[in-house]
């Protein structure tokens, strides 16, 4: 087993938080902070301006690391079908828009049905992840230092 390193931005911009929305087989719609796994060879800030690019199309820089979540998924099945996404670390780092940055073509994750634009506390009251961002926003928008968000245990499915 493996534990996924995972950046994700906080893109905070006219006082709403850019997020990804996503609908399960199932038809559940959860929303996500952009952004994704590590790759070899690549620092966390290169991988969430890469993959907030690739997702949204919208080219970010880091301005600060903002927070870390732990993330374990408990479903047997999960493990078995999709044992590389069941244990992850998710490095929350504030972004905003890339000046003169051109905007791409977003390429969308794997059951992301589009991005939304929210303020803090209509994203506290969506279905979001990482669950410990829930109610939070503010508090990790606004702290001058990184906020442990904690881990869970995840009983559900995708």
């Amino acid at each position: 087993m493996s534990i996924r390193n995972a950046s994700k931005a906080l893109l905070y911009e006219n006082g709403r938080v850019l997020l990804n929305s996503h609908r399960t087989d199932e038809g559940r719609v959860y929303y996500d902070l952009p952004g994704g796994g590590q790759h070899k060879y690549e620092t966390m800030e290169e991988a969430v301006v890469r993959e907030v690019l690739e997702e949204t199309g919208v080219p970010v820089e880091v301005v600060r690391f903002a927070a870390i979540a732990e993330e374990i998924w408990d479903d047997p099945g999960m493990r078995e079908q999709c044992p590389q996404y069941c244990h992850r670390l998710m490095h929350i780092f504030l972004v905003r828009r890339q000046p003169g940055g051109r905007q791409g073509k977003p390429e969308m994750d794997f059951q992301q049905t589009g991005s939304l634009w929210a303020t803090p506390e209509e994203a506290d009251g969506l279905d979001l992840v990482p669950v410990q961002l829930r109610g939070r926003m503010r508090e990790v928008l606004e702290s001058e230092a990184p906020v442990y968000l904690g881990s869970v245990h995840n009983r559900d499915t995708f």
